[in-house]
């Protein structure tokens, strides 16, 4: 039977690639044999069919033309239906589909000269060609897009993976059922080169993880999916989103370099690995992380937005570097789950130095909303001025010090007389009538009269309050200094 397949294998590219076999002479020649009825039997001719089953026939070489519109069905897609198994080696395809029900398929260093569908792939479970990917070394010009309802619902799990060492503008994923690798190359990681340009996935149900690692993508998008895990380690991208998603495998995004990375109405029930990693703007959105969120030694550069975010593991966020632009456009929220992260683990230090990036952030935030003379707005901008919200305790002191010699000095002077010639005696004695009220104002705090010099009680009352505040503000930020 291998004898009679060789047979008909050249009248079979022949028949295929001749513009002039049309639909009509494609129906005959396949109901007659495949042309061997000179010289077999008609019983042999008839085995043939399930002979084909067992065998795979290689198309190598052959353009397959866009449908001119004058037939619904190409002819040479009429004769590639009577077959079971095709394997495509070196064909160019300016067609966009190729609608074989029952009939599985292989390409191999394939040219796709338009967008390409992947529809009506055929699943012999009696016998699978292991390691076989669908594509291998195949090269698409347009996109690629791949919808479960022109697909059997376990066809693609027969093979290995999907595509192999190929490059597209673009890939989707729509309403699919994936048992097996999707993308994936022999590449070495330093290499980071770029096989595809956007990954779509949209409403997919993956039982082997997608994996990326250490490629350059411009586009990632992962939408109302259940995947097993997404390996993006040293990935290269612009946009990596994953939203309304649940990812029952962990999630490795170590050492990628992602321009905005985004989690929306996520669940994450195994860690995921943000290490290392180079983002510029990280949005995380009412979402669940049942086991780790690690981002230790990531670099932040733009932004960082955390909300209505739930952990059940206090989240590892270490050694995270933010630039002085993310520092800026960080919102209080942030920087609040952050502390908050930290003190889970009383890693206090960095709790500390989360507070004041928090109470800045909160101090922005007034500027926008309140008058400068609002209550809350002066209490916070006093405490940055003071002490930078406890994380310096060098201002304080060289404020408490500068105090206390405005003080010594008008101990000296013991009184409120200005240089003469400053000012004329008018002025001069109102200053004076203007003290004099102020100091018996001053005499009615009798807690504070121990430290009221006389001639100078008013001043001597406030310059105490400033050392005191002060004095307090430098023992906070000592204090917080010395906690670990």
């Amino acid at each position: 039977m291998q004898s009679l397949i060789n047979q008909i294998l050249p009248q079979l590219q022949s028949r295929i690639a001749s513009p002039m076999f049309n639909k009509a002479h494609a129906i005959e020649w396949l109901q007659h044999g495949y042309g061997l009825q000179s010289s077999v039997s008609l019983s042999t001719a008839k085995r043939l069919d399930s002979a084909l089953e067992k065998f795979t026939i290689e198309i190598s070489g052959l353009t397959f033309p866009a449908s001119s519109g004058k037939d619904d069905v190409p002819t040479y897609q009429v004769i590639l239906s009577k077959l079971k198994r095709v394997r495509f080696k070196d064909c160019t395809f300016d067609c966009d589909r190729l609608e074989l029900p029952g009939v599985t398929q292989w390409f191999e260093s394939c040219h796709f000269s338009a967008g390409w569908s992947v529809s009506c792939i055929g699943c012999n479970h009696g016998y699978t060609e292991q390691g076989d990917s669908l594509f291998e070394d195949c090269t698409f010009q347009g996109s690629v897009s791949i919808h479960q309802p022109g697909v059997d619902a376990d066809s693609l799990g027969q093979y290995s993976g999907l595509f192999w060492e190929c490059s597209a503008k673009s890939l989707m994923l729509s309403c699919v059922n994936l048992h097996t690798r999707l993308w994936y190359t022999s590449a070495p990681p330093w290499e980071n080169k770029q096989y595809l340009d956007e990954l779509v996935i949209i409403n997919t149900n993956a039982t082997w993880p997608i994996e990326l690692s250490h490629q350059t993508i411009s586009t990632i998008h992962v939408d109302s999916c259940t995947l097993a895990g997404f390996d993006c380690s040293g990935v290269k991208a612009d946009k990596l989103s994953i939203s309304d998603t649940e990812l029952n495998g962990s999630v490795n995004l170590g050492m990628a370099g992602v321009k905005s990375l985004t989690f929306m109405d996520a669940t994450f029930t195994r860690p995921v690995n943000c290490g290392d990693a180079k983002i510029g703007s990280f949005v995380v959105l009412r979402s669940d992380f049942e086991k780790v969120l690690a981002c230790g030694s990531a670099a932040i550069e733009d932004d960082i937005r955390l909300s209505s975010v739930r952990y059940a593991v206090a989240p590892d966020f270490l050694d995270l570097a933010l630039t002085e632009q993310a520092k800026a456009a960080v919102d209080r929220e942030a920087f609040r789950l952050i502390k908050h992260s930290f003190e889970a683990v009383a890693n206090r230090i960095e709790a500390n130095r989360f507070f004041g990036l928090e109470m800045e952030a909160y101090r922005r935030e007034l500027e926008q909303q309140e008058p400068w003379y609002g209550r809350e707005r002066l209490l916070v901008g006093f405490n940055h001025s003071v002490s930078r919200h406890g994380q310096s305790y060098t201002q304080p002191l060289v404020l408490l010090l500068l105090t206390a010699a405005i003080n010594a000095w008008l101990v000296v002077k013991n009184g409120w007389q200005l240089p003469e010639g400053l000012v004329n005696e008018t002025v001069q004695a109102n200053i004076l009538a203007v003290g004099d009220a102020l100091n018996n104002f001053a005499k009615g705090f009798t807690l504070a009269r121990p430290v009221m010099h006389t001639n100078m009680e008013f001043a001597s009352l406030v310059l105490a309050l400033l050392m005191s505040t002060f004095l307090w503000h430098f023992l906070v930020a000592v204090r917080r200094f010395r906690r670990g």
